[in-house]
């Protein structure tokens, strides 16, 4: 099923998807966001709460989750209905959005750069990006997962 794309404004963030689900009164929709987006979710989540997000995300019970079919450009968002959403397969699909220039970061595990240990499809993501690009940028840190190492 094709999504319906909409403009929210020049950022997505969390707190403007947040906005457009209530103004909207958002029910029974998922919303799709570009793969950049999404990262950028991901990145502004682990920022504001020094954690990992945890998958599958919601906002007010509305499942946030990256477009792979690619039909979502750039700033923009997709809505497709709940009961149209393979959450199974999608959440399974392996076609990671990778660019030159992402940084990983390792102690003994895949961590973020405030050295919470990554899961599921984010640390899935990492361990492609350091699979699959000629020259991945990999930084050592201290991982909180190995404080007692230390």
């Amino acid at each position: 099923m094709k999504p319906e794309l909409k403009y929210i404004g020049k950022h997505i963030t969390i707190k403007t998807l947040k906005d457009y689900i209530v103004d909207c009164k958002l029910e029974d929709k998922v919303i799709l966001l570009n793969s950049q987006n999404f990262d950028n979710i991901v990145l502004e989540y682990r920022d504001f709460y020094n954690e990992s997000m945890e998958i599958p995300y919601s906002i007010i019970g509305i499942l946030i989750t990256e477009d792979n079919t690619k039909k979502v450009p750039l700033d923009r968002i997709g809505l497709i209905n709940d009961d149209n959403f393979d959450h199974q397969n999608h959440i399974h699909e392996e076609t990671y959005d990778l660019y030159d220039g992402e940084e990983a970061y390792r102690c003994g595990n895949i961590v973020d750069k405030n050295g919470n240990e990554l899961y599921d499809v984010e640390r899935a993501r990492i361990i492609r990006y350091i699979e699959n690009f000629e020259n991945p940028v990999v930084n050592k840190s201290h991982g909180k997962c190995c404080r007692d190492e230390w």
